[in-house]
This record gives C-alpha cells, structure tokens and sequence, in this order.
C-alpha cells in the first residue's frame, strides 16, 4: 500500500489533517504566449492523483484516493465522533463534475454517515488559490448557510486542496454560526507547500 504523509492543520475546527502535500517541487520553465509564467511541477503521488481526479476527470483515480483516505481514517480516533461529512463548496457551482461531492460521498459512505452537498453555499466565485495573501479578505463573507441542523452533530469538512486555509476557515466559521454544530473536524487531500 501507498503511503502519505499527514499533516496537521491548525485552524478554528476542533482537529484537522491533510494527507500528503500537492507537490514536491516545481520548477520554473518560462512564460507561455498568454504571458503566465509556466512551470514543470512534480507532484507527490497524492498529490497526482488528485490532479489526475480533479483536472482530466479521470474517475478511475477515485478509488485508490479513497483507498489512502481511508487507510488514514481508519486511525483517526476523532472521526468516529463525526455525524455528517460536508465538502467546502464549489467555487464554479456551474460545472456538471464536482470532485469534492464525490470525495466527500465516498467519505461518508465509508464512516456510514450522511453528506450533504446543500447546506453551504459559496457566494462569490473567487478561489483562494487564485488571491494573494492582501486578497485573502474576498473569501470572508463568501459562503452562506442554507440550511441548519436540527439536532446537535460533529462535522466532518471535506476540502481538495488546502493552500491558505481561507476557504476552510470561513466555511467552518459559517458552520459554527449554527447552534446545534458541536464540532468541526477537517481532512483535506493534499496541501501546497506554503
């Protein structure tokens, strides 16, 4: 079996990891005609296979990113806690494949949980990945709840990509506003080196 390398994140929720890191280095090759700079990046096998996932839309990478998931969850003690397994909200709402919905179904279904993909919202289309550090202040107020709970439950918040933590932040901030959320816990599949 494949291994990662979790990592812990600190932030506003109780406990928090990513698996492995995006990348293992990237190196800078020139700028394209558009004028963006170009880089050859070489990833951590995670970290490949989320990119595989994700950007070609090769489903076939689901199940052994869900197999390392799980080799992970299963010796996280804290998940056990967890009710409900929520993805952070898409920034284009509009695009017919979501990785993060199926990410987090696949999560759920594993911890026998319910996951929702209606109870978060975001608002503006903006991606933190895409700010600088001085535009981190347009994630704040971009994601909305629809709903709440009605009994008191332990979140489990399923995000792709951890670079900032803005994103993840403001949506565990949202899902705190709620009264009957007790505990927020993130995983996260992969995370840039910054």
């Amino acid at each position: 079996m494949r291994k990662i390398n979790p990592i812990r994140l600190v932030g506003i929720w109780k406990e928090g990891y990513a698996l492995d890191y995006h990348s293992i280095a990237s190196e800078f090759i020139g700028i394209d005609e558009w004028g963006h700079n170009r880089f050859q990046t070489t990833r951590s096998y995670l970290g490949e296979l989320l990119y595989q996932f994700k950007y070609n839309q090769d489903r076939e990478k689901l199940a052994e990113i869900i197999s390392l998931i799980t080799q992970f969850i299963s010796r996280w003690n804290a998940i056990k806690e967890v009710d409900v397994v929520l993805p952070v909200p898409p920034s284009n709402r509009n695009r017919t494949f979501q990785p993060v919905f199926e990410l987090s179904k696949q999560i759920a279904d594993y911890l026998r949980v319910p996951s929702y993909n209606d109870i978060l919202e975001k608002t503006n289309a903006a991606q933190a990945k895409n700010l600088n550090k001085f535009d981190k202040s347009e994630i704040s107020g971009s994601i909305v709840r629809k709903k709440r709970f009605l009994k008191l439950v332990n979140i489990l918040v399923v995000d792709d990509l951890y670079s900032s933590g803005a994103t993840l932040h403001e949506t565990v901030r949202v899902l705190k506003t709620d009264e009957n959320v007790k505990n927020v816990y993130v995983l996260t599949i992969t995370k840039t080196r910054r």
